[in-house]
């Protein structure tokens, strides 16, 4: 198992990890938040703010995270109906391995 990179929940932090794995979606993040934060100063409400940043919080760890091998082939076999190793709860509220 390799470590996952963290990335803080901020403006600055998902701008340097995207132009760092993805720099065409570092572009579209910056427009984005420019506009919620210019409707966040418009109407004095963060929300539109904190939407993108949850929104954009979320792709930057997934760009920094990159699935490895053995998960791209557990994607593909379940999404071919094969659940064999996956893990889910039973009645009793249990973890078993499929």
């Amino acid at each position: 198992m390799t470590a996952a990179t963290k990335i803080e929940r901020s403006g600055p932090a998902i701008r340097a990890a995207l132009g760092e794995v993805s720099p065409g979606e570092c572009a579209q993040f910056e427009a984005e938040l420019s506009a919620a934060l210019a409707q966040a100063s418009a109407e004095l409400d963060l929300a539109p703010a904190e939407e993108v940043l949850d929104r954009w919080w979320g792709i930057a760890a997934i760009r920094a995270n990159p699935l490895t091998t053995a998960e791209r082939e557990q994607v593909a076999r379940a999404r071919g109906g094969d659940f064999t190793g996956l893990w889910e709860r039973d009645e009793a509220g249990n973890w078993i391995q499929l």
